[in-house]
C-alpha cells in the first residue's frame, strides 16, 4: 500500500493537518465559504473508480454474501413468479405475497450490507484500515436514528407521488363518459410527474444517510442539511451524479450482454427454460454484485467532496477530498 500521511491528534486543538507536501494548495475560490472548487469530471470519475476497485478485495466475503442473496432471491422469483390460482388463472394475492417476501428479505441486507458500505468505503477514502464488521456495528448502534430518518425520507418521497396518482385516479372517475382505456391512459400519464417528484426528492435526500452515518447528524437534522447541501450545489451534484449513473448503466448493460443473449434464446424458444433462466441469473447476479461497490463509491466520493472530513483537506491512498 502506498504511504499515507494521516492526521494526528494534538493536545492543543485535537487535530493536526497532514504534512504540507500532501496538501494541495487551495485556490481563492475554494477558500470562500460555501463555494465548491468543482474538481473536473475526469478527476471525480477517477476517484470513484479507484475507491470502488480498492474496496472489492477487503469486502470480498460480504460481496460473496450479497451475490448468493441476489442469486437466491432470483431463484425464488423464478419458481414463484408464475403463480396461479387452483383454476389456472394468475393469482394476484400469491404474487403479492411473493413481493412481500422479497421486500422482507431485503431489509436485513439494508442494515447489514448496503448501509455499512458507506462507513467502510469512507474509511478507505481516508486511508484508514477498518473491518466491515466494525462498519456493521456502527450501523447497528445507529439503528434507531437511522430508522427514524429512513421513515421520514420514505414519507417525503412517497406521499406527494401517491397524492398525484390518487388525484389523477379520482379525476378520471369523475369523467365516467370516457372509455376505460382513456381513463387508464390518464392515470398512467400522471405517473410522469409522480416519477419526476420521486427522482427530485431522492436527489434532495442524497446526503441524508451519509450525514447521519458518517458525521453523526440527527435523523431530522441530516435531512435538513441534505436539503441545504444539494440546494447550494444543485447543478454540480446533479451533473456528476447523472454522468456517473449513465456510465454505470452502460457498463452494466455491456457486461450483461451474455445474459441478454440467453433471454433472446428463451424468447425464440417461446417457452420458459429453467436451465437457461438459472444460467442467466448466475451471470446477472455477478454483474450486479460487482457494480455495487462502484455505485456506493459515487455517493461516498460525492459526499466527501461536498463535506470534507473535519473541514480539512485529506490525501490518502490516492484519493483527495476537496474543501
Amino acid at each position: 500500500m502506498d504511504s499515507i500521511d494521516r492526521p494526528t491528534l494534538s493536545p492543543t486543538d485535537g487535530f493536526t493537518a497532514p504534512a504540507a507536501s500532501a496538501v494541495p494548495p487551495l485556490s481563492p475560490q475554494a477558500a470562500r465559504p460555501g463555494v465548491l472548487p468543482a474538481p473536473s469530471v475526469g478527476e471525480f470519475l477517477r476517484q470513484v473508480f479507484a475507491l470502488g476497485r480498492r474496496s472489492i478485495l477487503p469486502a470480498l466475503p460480504i460481496l460473496v454474501l450479497l451475490y448468493f442473496y441476489r442469486f437466491g432471491m432470483g431463484l425464488y422469483m423464478i419458481f414463484s413468479g408464475d403463480v396461479t390460482s387452483p383454476m389456472g388463472y394468475p393469482s394476484t394475492q400469491l404474487r403479492a405475497v411473493t413481493w412481500i417476501v422479497a421486500a422482507a428479505a431485503y431489509m436485513p441486507l439494508l442494515v447489514l450490507v448496503y448501509t455499512p458500505f458507506l462507513p467502510f468505503q469512507d474509511s478507505i477514502l481516508r486511508g484508514e484500515k477498518r473491518s466491515f464488521v466494525d462498519a456493521v456495528k456502527q450501523i447497528l448502534e445507529l439503528l434507531w436514528p437511522y430508522g427514524v430518518s429512513a421513515f421520514f425520507q420514505l414519507l417525503f418521497i412517497s406521499l406527494p407521488a401517491a397524492a398525484i396518482v390518487v388525484a389523477a385516479g379520482m379525476a378520471t372517475m369523475a369523467l365516467g363518459a370516457l372509455p376505460v382505456e382513456a381513463r387508464s391512459f390518464l392515470v398512467l400519464l400522471a405517473m410522469l410527474p409522480a416519477g419526476l417528484w420521486v427522482a427530485f426528492a431522492m436527489l434532495l435526500l442524497a446526503f441524508a444517510t451519509p450525514l447521519l452515518v458518517l458525521d453523526g447528524r440527527g435523523p431530522l437534522a441530516s435531512i435538513r442539511e441534505s436539503f441545504s447541501l444539494v440546494r447550494r450545489q444543485f447543478g454540480w451534484i446533479l451533473g456528476r451524479l447523472f454522468i456517473s449513473v449513465v456510465i454505470l448503466t452502460f457498463a452494466v448493460v455491456f457486461a450483461s450482454l451474455p445474459s441478454s443473449m440467453l433471454t433472446v434464446m428463451t424468447s425464440v424458444a417461446n417457452q420458459k427454460l429453467v436451465a437457461v433462466e438459472i444460467a442467466r441469473l448466475v451471470w446477472d447476479s455477478a454483474v450486479s454484485t460487482l457494480a455495487f461497490p462502484f455505485s456506493v463509491a459515487v455517493l461516498v466520493v460525492l459526499y466527501r467532496t461536498v463535506v470534507p472530513v473535519q473541514q480539512k483537506t485529506a490525501t490518502a491512498a490516492g484519493f483527495t477530498t476537496f474543501e
